[in-house]
């Protein structure tokens, strides 16, 4: 049913006269999870960067995954983490457990378990199912290995993050 759905409406759109760059957009989308979930890489970096560029949070986390993984592209954990911190900065919710990743193993960042638990705070409170779960027990096995004052300064970090709406979280 949903592969009949997209090409409908792109022939409605186009019998009408109009051709809306976010039906193209949706399918370049599609059509590059699917490279990705193909295996096919660079065709899904080919088309997720423009995606990304133009701000498309799904797919600034997809080349944010290719980038620490060296999936397609050259794998380079400073992009990465630039792609997460835009994805994350539209409340995406995936690229920030990432981050919390990032700054807790100090992978193309400065390591910083308080910004760390930061994100693991936030995606923990915005993921469900077992990403949620998986957020969790990254900020809970994270707090051991912390005193109370970063604790407590991470917390406060996660308050200002989410209440700027994601405007103010670096």
């Amino acid at each position: 049913m949903r592969r009949y759905v997209l090409p409908l409406l792109l022939f409605l759109t186009y019998v009408s006269g109009m051709w809306p760059a976010s039906a193209l957009a949706a399918q370049s989308l599609e059509d590059a999870e699917l490279a990705y979930d193909r295996g096919d890489y660079t065709q899904a970096a080919r088309l997720f960067s423009p995606l990304a560029e133009q701000g498309v949070a799904s797919a600034q986390f997809y080349l944010g995954l290719m980038h620490e993984k060296g999936r397609g592209v050259r794998q380079d954990h400073f992009t990465a983490l630039t792609w997460f911190r835009k994805a994350a900065a539209q409340g995406y919710a995936g690229p920030q457990n990432n981050l919390g990743l990032i700054y807790e193993r100090g992978r193309g960042v400065r390591k910083d378990v308080v910004r760390a638990l930061m994100w693991y705070t936030i995606a923990a409170t915005m993921l469900s199912g077992n990403e949620g779960k998986v957020a969790l027990q990254r900020r809970d096995h994270l707090t051991t290995q912390m005193t109370a004052a970063q604790i407590e300064q991470a917390r406060d970090l996660a308050q200002r993050c989410q209440q700027s709406q994601f405007k103010d979280c670096d």
